[in-house]
């Protein structure tokens, strides 16, 4: 489980709900192929916004003044 993507009890039931779901449908996946498809069911899951940093806030706020 990404800690940096998973926070809240009910987002380790999304998690591991994604990992049954990534299973069944891709047995054959292992290693990072596996993990790559849990992250991409999980954040259709619980629709993952991520987090955005000052840095990406400056520069679309300075994007936007031009």
């Amino acid at each position: 489980m990404p800690v940096n993507v998973v926070h809240t009890p009910e987002e380790e039931i999304a998690w591991e709900r994604a990992k049954a779901r990534a299973h069944e449908q891709y047995p054959e996946a292992k290693g990072a192929q596996f993990y790559r498809i849990v992250m991409a069911i999980y954040k259709k899951m619980v629709h993952y916004q991520p987090q955005s940093s000052a840095a990406t806030d400056r520069a679309a706020t300075a994007r936007r003044m031009r």
